[in-house]
């Protein structure tokens, strides 16, 4: 029998930079109820001596280390998120993916009205939260 993987953290919170200021409250929460939590401000620091090619591909990849190494992915919905950066957004959340949610899990969260993607309602399975 394998042995269950382990993450050294427990929530990657995957939001649109416009909504920052309405996710932030909600990383602060999980991190004081003890959860270890991925979220880009803490993480992501700006590069002082790199060019704005190079600091997109660290960024990026310091994105896909912190998807490998949490359990549970919870993605914030929104107008804003489904916008500009969402391509990239749904790429990592299918590449996140556990099809039987038994390693790690998807938590989708709506933080408005707006009309859930395609892809989100192929997953309909998953939780929602709002």
């Amino acid at each position: 029998m394998s042995q269950a993987p382990e993450f050294p953290d427990d929530v990657f919170v995957s939001h649109s930079a416009k909504d920052k200021a309405m996710v932030r409250p909600l990383a602060e929460r999980l991190r004081q109820d003890g959860l270890k939590v991925w979220f880009d401000e803490w993480v992501l620091k700006p590069g002082d001596s790199l060019s704005p090619g190079e600091r997109a591909r660290v960024r990026a990849s310091q994105t896909e280390e912190g998807l490998e190494r949490s359990r549970v992915l919870v993605l914030c919905m929104s107008a804003n998120a489904f916008g500009s950066d969402w391509a990239e957004l749904q790429a990592r959340t299918f590449r996140f993916r556990d099809p039987l949610n038994q390693e790690r899990h998807f938590i989708s969260l709506r933080l408005d009205d707006a009309t859930r993607q395609s892809f989100l309602s192929r997953l309909s399975s998953w939780p929602e939260a709002r």
